[in-house]
């Protein structure tokens, strides 16, 4: 492979032009069963290559193929070269010419490459039969699925970069209902690790089944303003929404409430983001990003104070910044800004944060809808919010149909408790999460 980019890159310098190529191959085996019956049984390769050419005033163009062979790359090369002409000049497009590079070979499982289909179609048949059997009011299994795959990736630029990485990861998930008279309620729970023997089945199974029956007989509560706890995956979905405005491209087209905020304090002082992407525990690590730029551990935030934006090449020439390797891409894909394991540093435990509340009480979020329309520019949101009462440490009831309104910046502000229960999701890392004084609608 590396003798087919050599010569594909030799011919897009001939033609005066500079360019990288991204090129990823994944191999995959998957099972799902829903309500007993088998839904999905896959096996596959998919192999893409994402081209980006551009030329000495910083046009630029871009092709994509599925197919790996010299001829159709050249092709695609000569399709994205034709284009080049018709966009605009820009000298803040650029290659990357990082050529140090450190192959990572502590995150390629062995063990998960060679799981059999008939292993995988097993474990997805287990965690459905467990649901099942664990509490009667389980009437349906909507799915119940395993999965592994293994990813190659290489880079290439005409710069003379080259680094690759081969990486596995397993995922196991499961959604279900529960169904106790006139009520139902739906139990959602996934596992995300580099080898499938760390997927935790039991866990996946007592998680998805105590939330579903948790949320039978939910009511509407009071509006009022309540201290909140997001569980680990709400406390995930929030990181995700907080990429945009961190975006260096962003910001610098002034899409970004946190533009000009470099060196100020955004959040509460107990407030530490970092971005984490090479951490060993999580599923998905890389040591280079799509433009080629090595990554490194770094704080977002730091302490309550805003520390540098997410950039890629583009962002940090415009911005007389360093780029920070926060360019990724989806397979064979062209790159964007984005993060990886990216999480807030733990202050407490997640015992800690749950029996803080002897005499008051807190709404513990177990699921959201709408957090994905927070307006980056202003911060503004407003969201549809599920999950349980906590009082006295213990959890007493359910709620449901209550909404949360409120900005971004009031949330960094009224986080005031970290747990250490992290919840790896591939760009962010999520874990129990208490943020004061919150307002909530309800009846």
């Amino acid at each position: 492979m590396k003798e087919i980019i050599n010569k594909v890159l030799d011919y897009i310098s001939s033609n005066n032009l500079k360019g990288q190529i991204n090129i990823g191959t994944a191999v995959s085996k998957k099972a799902s069963f829903s309500n007993g019956k088998l839904e999905e049984l896959s096996q596959g390769e998919r192999s893409a290559a994402g081209i980006l050419l551009m030329d000495n005033d910083g046009r630029i163009a871009a092709a994509n193929t599925n197919q790996l062979d010299q001829g159709s790359l050249l092709e695609a090369v000569k399709n994205a070269a034709a284009l080049v002409k018709y966009s605009q000049p820009d000298n803040g497009n650029m290659i990357s010419s990082d050529k140090a590079f450190t192959f990572l070979d502590w995150c390629f499982d062995i063990d998960t490459k060679n799981l059999t289909l008939d292993e995988i179609t097993e474990n997805a048949k287990n965690m459905e039969n467990s649901a099942k059997n664990m509490d009667k009011r389980i009437q349906f299994v909507r799915g119940s699925s395993f999965e592994t795959e293994v990813t190659k990736r290489v880079f290439a630029n005409t710069n003379g970069v080259y680094k690759e990485s081969v990486s596995s990861n397993a995922a196991a998930e499961i959604m279900l209902a529960a169904v106790q008279g006139e009520s139902s309620s739906m139990g959602y729970e996934f596992d995300i690790r580099q080898s499938s023997r760390l997927i935790r089945s039991e866990d996946i199974i007592k998680n998805s089944v105590e939330l579903a029956v948790a949320g039978l007989n939910a009511e509407v509560l009071q509006s009022g303003r309540y201290d909140v706890i997001f569980s680990p995956t709400v406390s995930g979905m929030l990181l995700g929404v907080l990429s945009s405005p961190l975006s260096g491209e962003n910001v610098f087209k002034g899409k970004s409430f946190l533009k000009d905020k470099v060196g100020s304090v955004v959040a509460n002082k107990k407030v530490s983001l970092v971005h984490d992407p090479m951490n060993g525990s999580a599923p998905y690590v890389s040591s280079f990003d799509a433009e080629g730029t090595n990554t490194k551990k770094f704080d977002f935030i730091r302490n309550g104070v805003l520390m540098t934006y997410a950039h890629n090449l583009y962002s940090a020439e415009k911005m007389d910044c360093k780029p920070t390797g926060n360019a990724f891409a989806s397979l064979g894909g062209n790159p964007s800004i984005g993060t990886i394991n990216m999480h807030l540093l733990s202050t407490n435990t997640r015992n800690d944060i749950l029996s803080g509340y002897k005499s008051e009480k807190a709404l513990y979020i177990t699921q959201v809808m709408g957090l994905h329309t927070a307006d980056p520019i202003s911060g503004r949101f407003s969201i549809q919010i599920s999950g349980q009462v906590v009082e006295n440490g213990q959890f007493t009831k359910s709620f449901r149909g209550m909404t949360m309104a409120g900005t971004l910046q009031e949330m960094l502000e009224n986080i005031v408790m970290v747990g250490s229960d992290f919840k790896y999701m591939g760009s962010v890392a999520g874990s129990t999460t208490l943020i004061k004084n919150m307002s909530i609608g309800g009846k």
